[in-house]
């Protein structure tokens, strides 16, 4: 009997062993441009989601577990995105991704995410094409689809009627182009050239753009350190046509950079400021003042805590998630009150006309895409 007793214990105790032991943790991926051009969206999307993970962990986590966050560098273009999104799935086991931040880190990740069922969204992309990209796929970020109707709309209103656009071969810009030129109609856009990526020298083109009759400039890049250099030699080529952008040249940086050749440009994008200055006044004392904007931070925060919502309520199974927040009827972020609709894409988000002037980005007025 003792020697059956203790078989039957030892039998117990190996079972046990084998059984894998419930997760202490809850381990949360993010992937954004960390390194490259759009480095500091990166950084401000980046320190938002350690903001409110700082937060909930001093809070005692979520239901009793911690979060681990585990950041890879996706540096805004598909390859590295694929492979950060691979490690993060398959290596590090993360319940759920926010990013990409570029549009071509979020098409690229959306495959491998989407065949595991785990949640990948967005705090910055903004390409049309993510509609479509999976059902696990969403973002607290409007469509170019809504941005390019309020732009045609702008450019209507001011009688701004020959565009000359130049694009950067990115998912993001390309995308921007294509839906911009679709809403204008093809007769309104008199100069239509796209360059490589990451090109820093137009003035070839803007040669060329001095045959041109034109009444608007649309410099449409994937950063920045693209569409400074363009409104740089825009202006030094002696034109003084009006300029109008996206929410890629919507950069504090650029404006403090390059203030006379920024100065008048008007972008079209979400609002500047959030809704909560208790985010503001936290999140600038920890990281400082951010490098493309707080509202970018604000988003990736909003991100953060509508999934803490979410593994609250329903736990980490990424299918459970993806119906919660399906479901969800509004969620009230420091970006604005938000839901989510049959594609993943927002709804709440506004859009504003901001203005450049001496350095600094002014709001001018509230846009409606009805």
């Amino acid at each position: 009997m003792k020697r059956l007793a203790l078989l039957t214990v030892t039998s117990m105790l190996f079972l046990s062993a084998c059984q894998p032991s419930a997760p202490t943790t809850i381990k949360l991926g993010y992937i954004g441009p960390l390194t490259g051009d759009v480095a500091g969206l990166g950084v401000d999307t980046l320190n938002g989601v350690k903001l409110a993970v700082d937060t909930v962990n001093a809070t005692g986590g979520i239901n009793g577990k911690q979060v681990v966050l585990i950041a890879e560098d996706g540096r805004c273009n598909g390859s590295d995105s694929a492979n950060a999104a691979q490690k993060l799935v398959n290596v590090d086991k993360v319940v759920a991704i926010i990013g990409g931040q570029c549009s071509g880190e979020t098409l690229a990740a959306a495959p491998i995410t989407e065949a595991a069922k785990v949640i990948l969204l967005s705090a910055v992309s903004s390409s049309p094409d993510v509609t479509k990209a999976g059902d696990y796929v969403f973002r607290d970020y409007p469509s170019d689809e809504l941005k390019t109707t309020a732009m045609a709309k702008l450019l209507t209103e001011k009688n701004l009627k020959k565009v000359a656009i130049i694009s950067e071969n990115t998912d993001f810009a390309q995308a921007f182009r294509t839906s911009l030129k679709a809403k204008l109609g093809a007769e309104a856009v008199v100069f239509d050239e796209t360059v490589d990526a990451g090109t820093k020298d137009f003035r070839t083109l803007m040669t060329r753009l001095k045959t041109i009759q034109f009444d608007v400039f649309i410099p449409d890049g994937n950063s920045d350190s693209i569409i400074g250099p363009m409104l740089q030699q825009f202006r030094e080529a002696g034109f003084s046509q009006a300029a109008v952008s996206h929410d890629a040249a919507d950069s504090v940086t650029m404006a403090k950079n390059l203030p006379a050749a920024t100065n008048g440009l008007m972008v079209i994008n979400t609002p500047s400021s959030v809704n909560d200055p208790a985010f503001a006044s936290t999140f600038t004392q920890k990281y400082g003042e951010p490098q493309y904007g707080l509202a970018f931070a604000g988003f990736a925060y909003d991100d953060a805590n509508v999934l803490f919502e979410a593994f609250k309520a329903v736990g980490t199974d990424g299918t459970a998630v993806k119906d919660y927040l399906y479901a969800l009827k509004e969620f009230k972020g420091v970006s604005g009150t938000f839901h989510f609709d049959k594609n993943g894409d927002v709804v709440g988000i506004p859009y504003v006309l901001k203005q450049f002037q001496s350095g600094s980005i002014v709001k001018l007025s509230d846009i409606s895409v009805d």
